[in-house]
């Protein structure tokens, strides 16, 4: 009995931390006019309120649109620190700034430091730009520029600086950014013919790390060229819509190959109108900011130069539950495995997918276990699922007490 009470207790905390996370964040939106100098002030310009939720960290969004003068703050929860990186930091360009932190209501100003960005070590790269008219360099820069780290564009013959962290490393779910100082990383992904990244991001101290000629030979070698024969199918799409997509949107779909499959979600979109009606654009003076319901799907494969560089699994952002999520963006590793159920709380229903032998496909990272007999199998269902059920009731009426 004894040991019941001990293992029932236990459960209804695991319970608890798995379905509903590890923490209480703040869950809020807000607007505000920027100062003379294009920034936030960020004791004018900060939300509380009354709605949290749930999650194993927090987050906090800044956007500005600098031709409005307007800025956009939002406030959630999240699956997962990106990168392992607590704090806040530019987001590729000084307009964004995305913050994460873990504990109680840790998203708030007093606790990320008025949302000040920490201090990253600068890299010298080249800056080129052929859809804008240069004519880029195969071995030296055309002009240079300074960043916290260096970009090229293979497609769009392009090179420059990003601010900040890399979206390159979020995209591919990389754990622990501080281990690839100094490393270049290259990819290449697609959802369709026209939605194609093929590129690398590097923060060499030595300079100039996206020279055209020395990038495109790695990335040739350690993407194009790597586990060519240990390559999986995935499906590709890309669909925008003004309401909710279902699974249908899938019958439209087609198949790519990839060393790794993606599949991402967005739910609205961060955007100012005006707060007046005005006939002419220049007489607008004042912005208000809006979260507009926006749905996009992309669904695709992707190629990486190292596997270390990338994470299998999911990374949710939200503002009250997990089943109205803000985005999620999803990487796997087996055939035809960046399904719709993803991006939802159902059980794939599809048929399990045969690999080139004939047997059923699984990820790499699922562990299969022996099953017990069917009656000592009945037995400890119903009372695992007696002890489940009492404990979620208990968990529920915890978060209940915990919002309220």
């Amino acid at each position: 009995m004894k040991r019941s009470c001990i293992l029932f207790g236990f459960m209804c905390t695991l319970l608890c931390k798995y379905v509903y996370g590890d923490a209480e964040c703040h869950s809020c939106f807000t607007h505000c006019k920027t100062n003379k100098n294009g920034q936030i002030d960020s004791q004018r310009c900060d939300c509380i309120g009354e709605q949290m939720c749930l999650g194993r960290a927090c987050f906090v969004k800044m956007e500005i649109f600098p031709g409005e003068s307007t800025a956009i703050v939002q406030k959630g929860c999240v699956s997962d620190v990106p990168g392992d990186m607590e704090g806040c930091q530019y987001a590729g360009q000084y307009e964004s700034v995305h913050c994460y932190c873990t504990g109680r209501l840790c998203n708030t100003r007093e606790k990320l430091s008025n949302y000040n960005t920490r201090q990253l070590p600068t890299v010298e790269c080249c800056e080129c730009s052929e859809p804008h008219g240069d004519r880029c360099l195969e071995k030296k820069c055309l002009r240079q520029c300074r960043g916290n780290y260096c970009l090229i564009d293979f497609d769009g013959v392009e090179q420059g600086c990003g601010i900040g962290y890399s979206r390159l490393q979020s995209f591919l779910r990389t754990r622990n950014y501080a281990n690839w100082q100094g490393h270049t990383t290259c990819a290449r992904y697609q959802a369709t013919e026209s939605t194609l990244v093929h590129g690398c991001v590097c923060t060499n101290p030595t300079g100039s790390c996206n020279e055209m000629n020395k990038t495109r030979t790695f990335q040739v070698e350690n993407v194009i060229e790597r586990r060519k024969e240990d390559l999986i199918y995935c499906y590709s799409l890309h669909h925008k819509s003004k309401a909710l997509i279902g699974q249908e949107v899938f019958k439209n779909s087609g198949t790519c190959e990839g060393q790794y499959c993606f599949i991402s979600l967005t739910t609205s979109e961060l955007m100012v109108e005006s707060a007046t009606f005005e006939e002419n654009y220049e007489d607008h003076k004042e912005f208000i900011g809006i979260s507009r319901p926006r749905y996009e799907i992309l669904a695709g494969c992707l190629k990486v130069d190292d596997d270390k560089k990338v994470s299998v699994g999911c990374t949710t952002e939200f503002s009250r539950n997990l089943s109205e999520p803000l985005a999620r963006h999803c990487i796997c590793d087996s055939h035809l495995c960046n399904f719709y159920h993803l991006l939802t709380v159902d059980a794939d229903t599809r048929k399990p997918i045969e690999d080139s032998r004939g047997e059923p496909n699984r990820s790499k990272g699922l562990m299969i276990v022996n099953l017990p007999s069917s009656n000592e199998a009945i037995a400890t269902t119903t009372y695992f699922s007696t002890a489940i059920g009492i404990s979620l009731i208990i968990c529920l009426k915890m978060r209940l007490q915990i919002i309220n």
